[in-house]
């Protein structure tokens, strides 16, 4: 049963590599990307009160289903406008109230 598992698909790991020479390589890395980033803010320095990106408005075209629910909202505005001004102006006239 064991022979139709298949094998992992991990790589074969450096067998000349310990813990501590993977601790200094991971350090290397670490004070090279921080010299990195430090290098990149000398070459373009960000100003003081200014944020660094500015905000950009991009007019775009409607989609169709934005069209399609501002359709149905306008028409249900007003066609529940219709509706209450019919409740108003011809139910409630004729609603009686009769004191005993």
């Amino acid at each position: 049963m064991e022979e139709q598992i298949p094998a992992s698909n991990f790589p074969p790991t450096q067998p000349g590599i310990t813990p501590e020479q993977l601790e200094q390589l991971k350090a290397r890395a670490r004070e090279a990307a921080v010299m990195q980033v430090y290098q990149q803010q000398q070459q373009q320095p960000i100003p003081l009160g200014r944020p660094p990106e500015q905000v950009v408005y991009v007019k775009r075209p409607l989609t169709v289903a934005e069209i399609i629910l501002m359709l149905a909202l306008s028409c249900g505005i007003v066609l529940g406008g219709q509706f209450i001004f019919n409740i108003a102006a011809n139910t409630l006239p004729r609603i009686e109230i009769k004191v005993k």
